[in-house]
C-alpha cells in the first residue's frame, strides 16, 4: 500500500523539497552540519536527513529515495503496532489495528511523503512499547524508551517533548518510585546519542543556531501562527474528521472505555492512552498547527481502538463478525466520500506565505533543457526565477537542478509575501543582470515587461513559462 508509485510525483514545496535538498547536500560535504541552498541550515536535527542521504549515496538521488525513509519507517510502525496488539489480545486485535491504521488517510498521506513525521513517530512507538514493558515488570523496557526517545529527538527536536510529558503522567498514574538502574543507564545512553550533535552545533554557530533552532522553530511556532497556518484551537477536530473517518466515531468510545478500566486497566496500555491524549492536547495548544503534527497519535489511537473492538468481538459468532466487517466497509465508503472535499482543502500545499503551490514539473523540465543547450550551458551565477506576484517553487526546483537559485522581481515585491523572504529571498532583477548572460526562468506574460536596457534570448519554452538568457544590452 505504501511503496507503489512513491516517486512518480514531483516533490512538494516547501518541507518535502527542503528536506530532500538538505539530504542531497550532505553528499560531498560534512555530514555534521546540514546545508540548504549551500548555506548552513538549523531547522531540524539530522537523523532523518542522514537516512535519506544514505539512500541517495547507495541508490542515487531521486524522488523515490527522498520519500523512502518515511515510508519504511511507516512500515515499521504498522508492524510494531500489529505485533503489540497480537501479544496483548490476539490475532483479531492485531489485524483490526492494522486495518484501522492503513485506512486512515492521514497516516497514508504522511507515510508517502518525504518528511520527518514518520521517523519521529517510529521513535515514539518504540518508546511507548518500552513503557509498556516496564509496566509489565520488565525494567529493560527503559532501554527501549530512551532509545525511542533519542530517535524522536534527533529527528524532529522539540516535537519529541510529548514523550517526556507522557512519561511524567505515567509515572504519576502508576506511582512508580523505584525506577531501577536501567532507567539511569537508558538516560545516559539518551544523552550520549542526543547531546553531541547539539553541543557541536552550539559551539560552531552559537547564537545563530539557537535563534533558528529554538527561537524560530520552537518558541515562535508555539506562540504565533506561522507560514500561513491560520487555524482555530479546534483545528485538529477537523483534521481527524477528514483523515480518520469513520474510525473517529470510535476513538472517544475506545479512550473512555480504556480510561474507565482504571485501576483494572492493563497497565501496558496506559502509556498509549496518555500519549494519544497528550499529542492532541499539546499540538492544539500550539499557535502554529498543521495536519501532519498529530501523525504520532494515529498508531496509539489505532491500537486502543483495536483493543476495544476486539474485546467486544470476543466470543461472537462468525456470522456476527462477517456482518460487522461488511458494516465497517460500508461505513468507510460513506465516510470517505463525505469527507473528500474536506481532505482536499487540508491537503492543498501552501508556501511560507500562504499561497497555493502545485507539484508542477514544468519549471524543472524547462531549466534542465536550458542547462543542456549551448547558449546556457556555460552560464555561471545563480539561476534567476521571476514569477508574477507569487513565490517561486524554489525548494523542489533546487533539488531538481542542483544549482543556486535567486528569486527576482522588477519594481516592487508584494508585502503580503514578506514571509517568503527567508527562503525565496526576492531581490530586484537589476541587481543580477550584467553584460555577462544569466539564465532566467519567467512566466510568459513577463517577457514583455523586461526593461529596454536588457536583452532576453529564449532557450526553452513551455506552456506557461520560458527559460532563456538575459543580459544588459550592448546598445
Amino acid at each position: 500500500m505504501l511503496l507503489p508509485l512513491l516517486g512518480h510525483k514531483a516533490l512538494a514545496d516547501w518541507d518535502e523539497g527542503i528536506y530532500a535538498e538538505v539530504s542531497r547536500e550532505f553528499l560531498g560535504r560534512s555530514w555534521i552540519v546540514p546545508h540548504w541552498h549551500f548555506h548552513p541550515w538549523f531547522e531540524k536535527p539530522p537523523l532523518g536527513l542522514w537516512l535519506t542521504a544514505i539512500f541517495f549515496r547507495i541508490f542515487g538521488v531521486s524522488e523515490f529515495w527522498a520519500r523512502a525513509g518515511s515510508t519504511f519507517a511507516s512500515v515499521c510502525i504498522v508492524a510494531l503496532i500489529h505485533g503489540f496488539a497480537l501479544r496483548l489480545r490476539g490475532v483479531i486485535s492485531a489485524w483490526i489495528s492494522t486495518i484501522v491504521l492503513l485506512s486512515c488517510f492521514g497516516f497514508l498521506r504522511v507515510a508517502r511523503m518525504g518528511e520527518l513525521d514518520a521517523l519521529l513517530t517510529l521513535g515514539c512507538v518504540i518508546a511507548l512499547w518500552g513503557l509498556a514493558k516496564v509496566a509489565d515488570g520488565n525494567l529493560s523496557g527503559w532501554y527501549w524508551f530512551w532509545s525511542g526517545f533519542a530517535v524522536a529527538a534527533m529527528t524532529k527536536g522539540a516535537a519529541s517533548v510529548t514523550l517526556l510529558l507522557t512519561l511524567l503522567v505515567v509515572l504519576v498514574w502508576n506511582r512508580w518510585r523505584d525506577l531501577g538502574s536501567p532507567f539511569l543507564a537508558g538516560l545516559v545512553a539518551f544523552a550520549a546519542l542526543v547531546l553531541p550533535w547539539h553541543l557541536y552545533m552550539l559551539h560552531a554557530f552559537g547564537r545563530a543556531f539557537l535563534d533558528e533552532y529554538l527561537g524560530l522553530h520552537v518558541i515562535t511556532r508555539a506562540t504565533s501562527q506561522m507560514e500561513g497556518h491560520q487555524t482555530p484551537w479546534w483545528y485538529y477536530a477537523k483534521v481527524l474528521a477528514a483523515y480518520t473517518s469513520p474510525w473517529l466515531l470510535l476513538f472517544p468510545l475506545a479512550l473512555w472505555w480504556q480510561a474507565r478500566r482504571h485501576p483494572q486497566i492493563q497497565k501496558s496500555l496506559r502509556a498509549w492512552l496518555v500519549f494519544a491524549v497528550v499529542v492532541l492536547v499539546f499540538f492544539s495548544a500550539m499557535a502554529t498547527r498543521s495536519p501532519k503534527y498529530i501523525f504520532p497519535a494515529y498508531p496509539a489511537l489505532a491500537l486502543l481502538t483495536a483493543d476495544w473492538l476486539a474485546a467486544h468481538l470476543e466470543h461472537r459468532s462468525r456470522r456476527f463478525l462477517w456482518a460487522s466487517a461488511v458494516a465497517a466497509l460500508a461505513a468507510y465508503g460513506v465516510a470517505s466520500a463525505a469527507t473528500k472535499s474536506l481532505r482536499q482543502s487540508l491537503t492543498t500545499t501552501h508556501s511560507t506565505a500562504g499561497t497555493v503551490l502545485h507539484a508542477d514539473r514544468e519549471p524543472e523540465i524547462l531549466l534542465l533543457a536550458a542547462l543542456r543547450s549551448p547558449p546556457a550551458a556555460g552560464v555561471s551565477g545563480p539561476i534567476l526565477l521571476w514569477p508574477e506576484c507569487t513565490v517561486a517553487q524554489l525548494p523542489s526546483l533546487l533539488f531538481a537542478v542542483r544549482r543556486p537559485l535567486q528569486q527576482v522581481y522588477l519594481v516592487h515585491y508584494p508585502d503580503t509575501l514578506s514571509q517568503a523572504r527567508r527562503y525565496a529571498n526576492p531581490q530586484p532583477l537589476g541587481d543580477f543582470v550584467s553584460h555577462a548572460p544569466a539564465l532566467i526562468l519567467l512566466e510568459k506574460p513577463l517577457v514583455a515587461e523586461i526593461p529596454a536596457n536588457m536583452e532576453f534570448h529564449p532557450v526553452a519554452v513551455g506552456k506557461t513559462l520560458e527559460a532563456g538568457t538575459i543580459q544588459l544590452s550592448e546598445k
